[in-house]
């Protein structure tokens, strides 16, 4: 497979140790991303769409609309989770600096194997439970202005002009479904200045309360879910190339991550000539 084609998730030898080992990654909250306008962007979008439209509106369209208005202004807190993955061929200056931490990998991941893991996900979170739960799926994000976007607004348009839930979203009040519709968008939405990561996500939602988990990461506590790999040999077919990031130990890493993988997989020295320790 063209490397290129892959999906790489950047992380620390620590969190590939981890990721191997354990067979799953970690899908943290959105709300505690690096991008502090997670979320907030696509309910910008939202205001903004429905105060547009609001200026012709007819009577009965303004009193349709008015609801959903006073619901963005004070959207319901729904809990979301995503997994981030870049397609930016596995050796990206930027992402070294910003995940690497002197030492990091880059993991890369066939995407079709990951659609399946969504698949799983749900089957294992909805099992033994009256009503499907644990909704996983894998998109590529866009990159948009704050509030001028006319994908956006047609996607917006069409959760409110149809704002009946679907059968799996039944058991959810309209006020949730329409959240929910506007927290699964927002996390295939990112701001252009992030633009160059190319980032693909599998967003997970509505997990049961006891899969949720907490961990620290610098000077926060992050929810997260575990996400399955598979049993047995979580490495393969998911993993088909690994990256060695710039460090002082880059050779030798190299070759442990070769031994522990049994030789099976691609293990490459990244070439960007970054010191970072």
């Amino acid at each position: 497979m063209d490397s290129n084609e892959l999906l790489y998730h950047y992380t620390t030898t620590d969190s590939f140790l981890s990721i191997v080992n354990g067979g799953e990654l970690w899908a943290s909250h959105i709300r505690y991303l690096n991008d502090t306008s997670e979320q907030r962007l696509a309910w910008d979008h939202v205001r903004a769409r429905i105060s547009n439209r609001l200026k012709t509106a007819s009577d009965e369209v303004r009193e349709r609309l008015l609801p959903f208005q006073s619901l963005a202004n004070s959207p319901l807190d729904l809990d979301l989770y995503v997994l981030c993955f870049s397609k930016d061929g596995g050796d990206r200056l930027s992402q070294w600096r910003g995940y690497g931490e002197s030492g990091g990998v880059a993991i890369g991941f066939e995407a079709g194997e990951l659609i399946k893991r969504c698949s799983h996900f749900v089957t294992e979170c909805s099992r033994n439970r009256p009503y499907p739960m644990g909704w996983a799926f894998l998109n590529q994000v866009r990159y948009v202005e704050p509030t001028e976007d006319d994908q956006s607004n047609l996607v917006i348009d069409l959760f409110i002009d149809n704002p009946n839930p679907t059968e799996t979203e039944s058991r959810f009040s309209k006020e949730e479904v329409f959240s929910l519709r506007i927290s699964l968008s927002s996390a295939n939405l990112k701001h252009k200045a992030f633009q160059e990561e190319n980032e693909w996500r599998v967003a997970i939602f509505d997990v049961p309360a006891e899969s949720v988990q907490y961990r620290c990461r610098r000077s926060m506590i992050v929810p997260f879910v575990g996400f399955d790999l598979g049993k047995g040999s979580p490495e393969w077919p998911l993993i088909q190339r690994v990256v060695v990031g710039p460090s002082p130990h880059q050779s030798e890493t190299a070759a442990a991550i070769m031994k522990r993988l049994d030789g099976r997989i691609v293990v490459e020295k990244s070439s960007v000539p970054f010191r970072g320790w």
